[in-house]
């Protein structure tokens, strides 16, 4: 449904050092990351282990690199999607980089009824050529084996639909009488392969917003009494996805 960019594997299992090529298609995916002879990377390899290897050298045929470092079975648990009305300023930023160390595996910016526009947003200073960059640096920092996908900004209900057969849906809202998110988690049916979580602007969503997200699959929770920040919710909801999904 969606996934995370350059997550590189090998077929073969891997030990500390161990000097092994990437193929083409791996050799590919490691481009993602944007790397220099020297810097490290999160591997799976043939035994669903996870790796940290040193690039030594790239050419037309690959990428040379030497395991230094083991890091025990790869546990990715559910993808996870976060759906996010625009913030101002920098907050974007902030709520890439600490869901991405938390674990996110999509963020979809969205317009809301009471958030700004994309080009509202880009007009005091061009921000969303940066997204992709900031997911990346934040997934380097982490040691993780996959970037985050900064999907296009859309509009509401456009951003409702990419979640589509989402395993479950949670929209974080603002209410008396709610169900709190961790009780949502804990009751939840099944073995859940990927997750949305719906978050508003500073104002919230409008009555609509809500009915029509109900009608798309999401269920309404709350992070407890307090009002949060829209950069504090998401933080907070898509660790605590982490933490009660797994991954």
């Amino acid at each position: 449904m969606f996934s995370g960019l350059g997550e590189i594997r090998t077929e073969r299992a891997l030990l500390p050092g161990d000097a092994f090529t990437l193929d083409p298609e791996n050799t590919g995916r490691l481009l993602s990351w944007e790397p220099r002879p020297g810097e490290a990377f999160t591997l799976l390899d043939g035994q669903g282990k996870l790796v940290r290897a040193r690039l030594l050298a790239m050419s037309s045929g690959g990428a040379e690199l030497t395991v230094f470092e083991e890091m025990g079975k790869n546990e990715p648990g559910p993808a996870v999607l976060l759906l996010q009305a625009l913030p101002e300023r920098g907050r974007l930023e902030t709520i890439i980089q600490k869901t991405t160390e938390l674990g996110v595996t999509a963020i979809l910016p969205f317009k809301s009824e009471k958030s700004i526009s994309v080009e509202e947003l880009d007009s005091r200073q061009k921000r969303s050529h940066n997204w992709q960059k900031t997911a990346l640096k934040a997934a380097r920092q982490s040691r993780r084996p996959d970037i985050p996908r900064l999907l296009p900004c859309s509009l509401f209900t456009d951003a409702l639909r990419e979640a589509g057969g989402a395993g479950l849906k949670i929209m974080l809202l603002e209410a008396p009488g709610l169900k709190e998110i961790k009780s949502i988690l804990r009751e939840a049916q099944g073995p859940i392969e990927s997750a949305a979580i719906l978050v508003g602007p500073e104002g919230g969503f409008t009555e609509e917003e809500a009915a029509i997200a109900r009608k798309e699959g999401f269920v309404q929770a709350s992070l407890g009494k307090r009002i949060l920040r829209t950069e504090t919710a998401a933080i907070l909801g898509v660790g605590l996805l982490r933490y009660e999904l797994g991954g």
